[in-house]
């Protein structure tokens, strides 16, 4: 669907052009740091378990490579972990990740362009890092144009480690005017209103998490088992833009619950609500 979708965005540039596009034309780099943290909560089938908070960061660093007309290489590093403040052989102490990030994208200057890329990297959980950690989780996106003000976004995430191998993106964005935008796209919804162009204000929910390889354990049911860790969240913010290539957002909100699933293997527990809180920091270069 990807390719297919490439290569009728670049039916224009299929002859060639006396003057081929410059390089240059996306950022060369783009780097993201964000961190949150949610306050303690009980996890519903184990409330003597004591109320439990985490805290996540996530760093990405990515280099764009100009190809040729508007297609571009994407290649990087994402380092991400959560840390939780209470953990035994059910609920561990941390959960992370450190993968590459291979891309390819077809990039006009528009917000939903096409691309593909791949992670390849270790996931795991209790700083226990072993072969069968080893994960290629898979994204493929693309944006069509139904009308100047309305994109029609499709994808699916694609990952071995989840309980559902293969989840799709589906949605569409509409921009109502030069103050309001509505992203309705799964499975991260947004309402924004920017009073100004450096300012953005937003209604938004998210879903993060990923599948992960547990560490050993003295739980037959956890002991090297995968583990699908999901959050589920809504949250108001303001996205402020002092300058090209700079952003940075303040989000707070309402985690609905966080999830732990041994899907292979049985357990299967969920925490009560809590507050949460986000800072996100892009640099484009």
């Amino acid at each position: 669907m990807v390719f297919a979708s490439l290569s009728f965005a670049g039916e224009k540039n299929l002859v060639p052009s006396s003057h081929p596009e410059p390089p240059g034309q996306a950022p060369w780099w783009s780097i993201d740091v964000n961190t949150d943290y949610t306050l303690g909560s009980k996890i519903r089938k184990s409330g003597d378990f004591g109320s439990q908070a985490v805290y996540h960061y996530e760093i990405e660093a990515l280099r764009n490579v100009y190809l040729f007309d508007h297609y571009y290489l994407q290649f990087g590093v994402d380092s991400e972990r959560y840390d939780f403040s209470r953990s035994n052989s059910l609920y561990p102490s941390s959960i992370a990740s450190v993968a590459g990030e291979i891309g390819f994208s077809y990039w006009t200057g528009d917000d939903f362009h096409s691309f593909l890329k791949f992670e390849p990297g270790v996931y795991f959980t209790r700083n226990h890092i072993t072969l069968n950690s080893f994960d290629v989780p898979i994204r493929a996106v693309s944006g069509f144009k139904i009308s100047a003000p309305v994109y029609l976004v499709l994808g699916v995430d694609a990952d071995p480690f989840e309980q559902l191998p293969v989840i799709p993106i589906c949605g569409v964005n509409w921009k109502i005017n030069d103050q309001y935008n509505l992203r309705a796209v799964f499975p991260q919804p947004r309402f924004s209103y920017m009073p100004s162009k450096a300012l953005e204000l937003f209604l938004a929910a998210d879903l993060v998490g990923g599948g992960y390889r547990n560490g050993p354990t003295d739980d037959p049911r956890t002991n090297n088992a995968l583990l699908n860790y999901a959050e589920y969240r809504i949250a108001s913010g303001l996205n402020y833009n002092p300058r090209k290539g700079l952003s940075v957002e303040l989000t707070t909100g309402w985690s609905i619950e966080r999830r732990f699933d041994y899907f292979r293997a049985g357990p299967d527990d969920s925490s009560e609500g809590a507050p949460y809180f986000k800072l996100d920091i892009s640099i484009s270069l």
